[in-house]
């Protein structure tokens, strides 16, 4: 089997070794010759150098629990709401910022852990704060819960993207993990840009362009801020609704917001997570076909009308 062929199986199979996938990619792109993908693979196998630089599937919303010790009492798990500690801190320990090497989320998976997984506070953060709660004991120390839920949505993400790119790239050049390490590129920069960005980063670039003659193309004609209509598009496109579970309330959100900044952030965030769906679902339809309707549908419902 070819290089990109054993990549796609092992996207597929339930029990794969991803950080043994990932390397089969970082293998990938340097017959590809493409920077952008093995710097994304690199990072996913050896971890994140900030939080600024983490893609939305390793940013996880989290409830944090503390241990609090009084003169005549004892509480071992009480939730500890961020509304306790400072603004300038909050949206730290609302999320759980998982930029670790993909090795570290496997080795957690397959250990006997169930439920969820432990981030632990600073100490002084703590008892200084999160004491506040409770004013006959104290914190003595506090954590974030990480649902085991999340890393294998995680795992699952990495996963889909990948099988994504490695489809794409088959589609337009059918030869090129095969080539050899140091030869000239199979495809445009362009061309591979974006692949990765539909496939890798969500990135759908200018969305107001995107919604260019939507209404002409699409089957269901998607009306801005109108749910319904967009949804219907969703799955004319082969998404399901639990694929789209929880995307009306963050389009709402941001249209309520009123903020092109954050439409376009919420839309790209979506696009990277339905784009890979899209791809088996009940039309069957490719992920460049996917992506674009999807990009196309998300602008039409923010009202993006295009230059």
């Amino acid at each position: 089997m070819s290089l990109i062929h054993d990549i796609q199986a092992a996207s597929i199979a339930q029990d794969s070794d991803i950080p043994t996938l990932l390397r089969m990619c970082k293998l990938l792109a340097a017959r590809i010759s493409h920077h952008e993908f093995a710097e994304w693979v690199d990072r996913e196998l050896n971890g994140y150098p900030s939080i600024k630089e983490l893609p939305d599937y390793r940013v996880v919303r989290v409830e944090s629990y503390g241990s609090f010790i009084g003169t005549f009492s004892r509480a071992d798990k009480l939730q500890i709401p961020v509304s306790i500690l400072p603004d300038d801190i909050r949206e730290q320990y609302r999320n759980a910022y998982m930029g670790s090497s993909i090795s570290a989320y496997t080795a957690l998976l397959s250990g006997d852990i169930s439920g969820s997984v432990q981030e632990a506070w600073p100490v002084s953060l703590a008892v200084h704060h999160a004491s506040k709660l409770t004013p006959e004991m104290q914190c003595v120390s506090a954590w974030k819960e990480i649902p085991i839920g999340a890393i294998v949505r995680l795992m699952d993400s990495v996963k889909t993207r990948v099988l994504g790119f490695a489809i794409d790239l088959e589609r337009e050049a059918p030869n090129a993990g095969e080539l050899p390490i140091g030869s000239q590129p199979p495809l445009s920069p362009e061309k591979m840009t974006q692949i990765f960005n539909t496939n890798i980063t969500g990135n759908i670039g200018n969305l107001a362009n995107a919604s260019s003659g939507f209404n002409q193309t699409s089957t269901t004609v998607v009306e801005h801020g109108n749910w319904q209509s967009l949804n219907s598009r969703l799955l004319e496109l082969g998404l399901t609704p639990r694929d789209t579970d929880g995307l009306k309330a963050d389009l709402e959100r941001a249209l309520t917001v009123g903020n092109e900044d954050e439409k376009k952030r919420v839309a790209s965030t979506w696009l990277g997570r339905l784009a890979g769906k899209a791809v088996s679902g009940a039309t069957g339809v490719g992920i460049e076909v996917a992506a674009t309707g999807i990009s196309k549908a998300i602008a039409a419902y923010f009202g993006f009308t295009g230059p």
